[in-house]
């Protein structure tokens, strides 16, 4: 993979990272959720706890009049022991009552909630959910995109510079494309230069054994998708990981193979 593949497969990485980040609102609803586990045990919610008689079909209004009648018995001015309890109940009435938090529960309601674990810098899944890992492929086809993008730039760029260059020998050939014509190149003063031949319009390289090699852009390859990390990312962790083992050991019974022929020729030949 090269230089641009590995900063693109660094990115794709970066961008993961933040699509596994909690918002704020998430890490709120999170909290009270797994302190009503703690309490009153895994099959309550917030619908539960607010005990709304339409359940999830109540409406935003039904949920902000319900709290007022909760309030009549649960308020800590009426009662101190249960200022915990009305301050869970105030927070799970905002969420419900606001379209868009009340979205985001009812999602991890319905998915499932991730886990707390403080040495692990708070909340996470145990296993990835469905919409994490849509999310992280759209980032990777993405990237792969990019990639190829960034390769088709860089090869016309290629292209332009080396035709750039064959024109720019061209022009210098005093026999307009009609005979041959021998010149040098060099990038500074310093360089020993190249010896360039053209011959009929065409520009060669000529090596230090007196060959000549055609100067051409068709030799560049055009990069195609399988160039991309959407190919390359995957076949470099196979070879890195269980493809060597494979390979190596597809080796080694090779050499054991051809090490038993010998050893058998041997035998043949003192009989």
């Amino acid at each position: 993979m090269n230089a641009n593949g590995i900063r693109i497969a660094l990115a794709v990485a970066a961008l993961g990272s933040v699509a596994y980040a909690f918002t704020a609102d998430e890490v709120e609803i999170f909290q009270l959720h797994q302190e009503l586990q703690e309490k009153y045990g895994d099959k309550i919610n917030f619908y539960k706890l607010l005990k709304l008689p339409n359940g999830q079909g109540s409406t935003s209004k039904e949920i902000t009049k319900n709290l007022r009648k909760l309030s009549r018995k649960y308020h800590p001015d009426k009662n101190k022991k249960y200022k915990t309890l009305y301050s869970r109940l105030n927070l799970a009435t905002q969420i419900l009552s606001n379209d868009d938090t009340r979205k985001t529960y009812d999602y991890y309601l319905k998915n499932g909630f991730p886990d707390y674990n403080f040495k692990k810098g708070g909340f996470f899944f145990k296993r990835v959910q469905p919409q994490t890992w849509f999310i992280l492929s759209f980032i990777f086809l993405a990237a792969s995109f990019i990639h190829y993008v960034i390769l088709k730039i860089q090869y016309k760029a290629q292209v332009k510079r080396i035709e750039s260059f064959i024109q720019q020998c061209k022009e210098q050939d005093t026999s307009n494309g009609l005979g041959e014509t021998k010149l040098t190149f060099k990038q500074h003063e310093e360089d020993e230069g190249k010896n360039l031949h053209i011959k009929f319009g065409s520009v060669y390289l000529m090596e230090d054994d007196e060959t000549e090699s055609l100067i051409t852009a068709d030799d560049i390859p055009i990069p195609s998708i399988t160039d991309t990390i959407l190919f390359k990312m995957p076949k470099g962790l196979w070879n890195a990981s269980l493809g060597r083992i494979l390979n190596k050991t597809s080796n080694d019974n090779d050499n054991t193979k051809t090490s038993g022929t010998k050893l058998g020729s041997k035998g043949n030949k003192k009989n």
